[in-house]
């Protein structure tokens, strides 16, 4: 922070959203520089040695006309994302606990705007919340082959939700070696910006999609990604026959609902209230 400043304390509540976990800060009042931002994210998302998150949402003043707030979110790495799924319903839930917004809410991400309603806010205890959520409209999927990843070659489906992502179709996602196909597809030159790399596999027996993500920002396999499963429901649905309603089980065990039978994806999850807390910093003079 700004040299000099004395020394200060910024509060926070860490939330799940199917086992993607958050920081979230009140930022209504700036208190963070802007360039103090990345090095702090990465700081307090760093797992043993800080709160330990896959990233931090910051609620903001709302930059449009009709809008409760605005959502920022970095990945753990520092990095400002476009949107995050599981975090804007840890965003509605924490909007609405400090009073930026109702259960029914809208708000703006540079993906652009998310309607959300908060169906059970978490019990004392911080379990049982529930909230639903319009998605960004995906963007056109094309057809991409990789011949140089770990293992056989990729035949991806690419997407933009919000975020970019890269699906592969696969028998079973508790074969694919995560950490390194996902990797590879990640960083590959075919996505200069980068992309997330989902394994889904369509598990009929059980009626549920399966999903594991290696996510661009985190730089790791996620227990779960919200975008992801949309763009899932959405391959599922279009190209394999699914339902336009389908449940996606996330790595963490958690199921996120996506219904795809209106303009927008909608999904609905799981959004757990974890702990609160302080952590110093410097405040601005």
């Amino acid at each position: 922070m700004t040299a000099g400043a004395s020394p200060a304390t910024l509060a926070f509540v860490k939330m799940s959203g199917a086992g993607n976990d958050f920081v979230l800060v009140d930022h209504r009042v700036p208190i963070l520089e802007e360039a103090d931002k990345p090095a702090f994210v990465r700081g307090i998302c760093r797992r043993r040695f800080g709160v330990g998150a896959d990233g931090l949402i910051l609620v903001e003043p709302a930059s449009r006309q009709g809008a409760d707030f605005a959502m920022r979110y970095f990945n753990a790495d520092g990095s400002e994302g476009e949107l995050c799924g599981n975090g804007t319903r840890c965003a509605a839930v924490f909007a609405h606990e400090i009073g930026a917004a109702g259960r029914s809410q809208s708000f703006t991400t540079p993906a652009g705007r998310i309607r959300a309603e908060v169906l059970r806010p978490p019990d004392r205890l911080g379990y049982g919340g529930a909230v639903r959520v319009v998605m960004a409209r995906p963007g056109a999927i094309r057809r991409v082959r990789l011949t140089d990843v770990p293992g056989e070659a990729a035949s991806l489906y690419v997407l933009r939700v919000g975020v970019p992502h890269a699906v592969e179709v696969v028998p079973d996602v508790r074969a694919v070696e995560v950490e390194r196909r996902g990797r590879a597809i990640r960083h590959h030159a075919e996505f200069p910006e980068g992309a997330n790399a989902d394994f889904i596999s369509l598990d009929e027996a059980a009626g549920e999609i399966r999903l594991r993500t290696f996510e661009r920002g985190v730089e790791a396999e996620s227990l779960a990604c919200g975008t992801g499963a949309t763009a899932a429901a959405l391959i599922a649905h279009r190209f394999h026959g699914w339902p336009a309603a389908a449940p996606v089980r996330m790595e963490s065990g958690d199921r996120l609902r996506i219904t795809l039978s209106g303009p927008a994806p909608v999904m609905e999850g799981p959004v757990t209230r974890v702990y609160e807390g302080r952590v110093p910093i410097r405040a601005k003079p």
